[in-house]
């Protein structure tokens, strides 16, 4: 088997980071990544102050 399918098999899950206001409705409450990946929280900012994940992106970590 080579390295990237042994790393392909290694998965995690990784929590959504909760609103700041308990009160605010989230949908994205957890996503599985594989080994070699990293996610970026995308967040929605309102007049108030008070933010909440709305996306998120993948990006693959480097070996180098």
């Amino acid at each position: 088997m080579s390295n990237i399918d042994n790393n392909m098999a290694r998965k995690r899950v990784v929590v959504a980071p909760p609103p700041s206001d308990p009160n605010l409705f989230t949908s994205i409450h957890s996503i599985t990544l594989y080994e070699y990946q990293e996610v970026e929280w995308l967040w929605l900012e309102f007049p108030d102050g008070n933010r909440v994940v709305i996306d998120y992106k993948i990006t693959c970590i480097s070996n180098s």
